[in-house]
């Protein structure tokens, strides 16, 4: 396995599926429902395919799994690729930040790559197991904030009604434990931040392996930690995830331990 290689190729990936994300960005946009609340573009499709597309024409014999499009490829492969083409469609449907691509390499299911790109302010971010962590090529780490009281923390209300209200219930209570608390509509934006140390914690409790793959590593690798919402390891199964900068995380934990 040549991880440098699978590094290019993200990037260029990510890179390239940024461009038509840029170029529509501010453009009328096709939509269609997959759920309340939970919608897809044209965009979202075109993306995928691109950096499928690339996957495939390197990695021919690597699983895929994608946001759009499920499961492809060999599944007797030690590698999987998750992609999410847009994560916070949302947001880029209204021509509104933040969102992101994101792109992960998993080997024996566990996360060796990740990418994360901002098209609109061409940021790339990229972490390799044991490589720490970059935003355009310079070392990012998380923050030094070692109590909640004084930590931002970021979280999601998911369209579906009984995630949601688990979330809302807790909400008061992470409000009064923290600084104050901050929702984005983009799980891999909002991870970004907590690498990049501009805010201390994300939790969400209904999500998909795209939403959190592409961003644990990177929190990792800029000193952060990443589990569950019961402090669990995060696997291509996972459901739920708190990110935060380490230093609160076992805080955050014991607040969420009843949601």
């Amino acid at each position: 396995m040549d991880i440098e290689l699978a590094k290019k190729v993200a990037i260029s990936a990510a890179k390239e599926a940024g461009k038509l994300l840029n170029t529509n960005f501010q453009e009328e946009k096709i939509m269609s429902f997959k759920g309340k609340s939970d919608i897809v573009t044209e965009i979202d499709i075109k993306s995928e395919k691109i950096i499928l597309d690339f996957i495939k024409l390197h990695f021919p014999n690597h699983t895929i799994l994608s946001e759009e499009v499920g499961f492809i490829g060999n599944n007797n492969s030690k590698y999987m690729w998750v992609v999410d083409p847009i994560d916070g469609t949302m947001n880029y449907y209204h021509g509104m930040n933040p969102y992101r691509v994101g792109i992960c390499l998993l080997e024996d299911k566990k996360p060796i790559l990740n990418v994360l790109y901002n098209p609109t302010k061409n940021e790339m971010y990229v972490a390799q197991k044991g490589g720490g962590a970059f935003l355009n090529d310079k070392k990012i780490t998380v923050s030094d904030n070692a109590d909640l009281k004084n930590s931002v923390v970021m979280f999601h209300l998911s369209s579906k009604e009984e995630p949601r209200i688990r979330t809302m219930a807790v909400l008061e209570k992470v409000f009064q434990a923290s600084m104050q608390v901050r929702m984005y509509g983009s799980s891999l934006s909002q991870m970004s931040y907590v690498a990049s140390g501009k805010f201390d914690v994300y939790f969400n409790v209904s999500l998909k392996p795209w939403d959190i793959l592409p961003g644990a590593l990177l929190v990792e690798e800029a000193g952060g930690k990443v589990t569950d919402i019961k402090g669990g390891e995060i696997t291509h199964e996972s459901t739920s995830v708190i990110a935060t900068n380490g230093k609160v995380h076992d805080q955050m934990l014991k607040l969420l331990e009843n949601i």
